[in-house]
């Protein structure tokens, strides 16, 4: 099934080369989660990450559905 990766700031270096923006559409298996999903992208899946499904925050071990979106950006910001 198809869920997207919405990558943002410092971690979008993560996405596979050739992605248009910020987001990329992978395929994973039916009852797939979160972790399973983002993991490939090599991001840090810790406090150090703020992770939403689908725009709300979710455990790590959430199942993901068809068109589902996955957002990660780190939690650590500078000013």
């Amino acid at each position: 099934m198809k869920v997207y990766v919405k990558l943002i700031a410092t971690y979008r270096e993560h996405l596979p080369p050739g992605t248009q923006g910020n987001t990329a559409p992978v395929d994973v298996p039916p009852d797939s989660s979160v972790r399973d999903v983002l993991t490939p992208f090599g991001i840090p899946l810790d406090d150090r990450t703020v992770i939403a499904l689908n725009g709300k925050t979710v455990p790590l071990d959430t199942t993901v559905s068809e068109g589902d979106q996955v957002a990660a950006f780190s939690a650590i910001g500078g000013g």
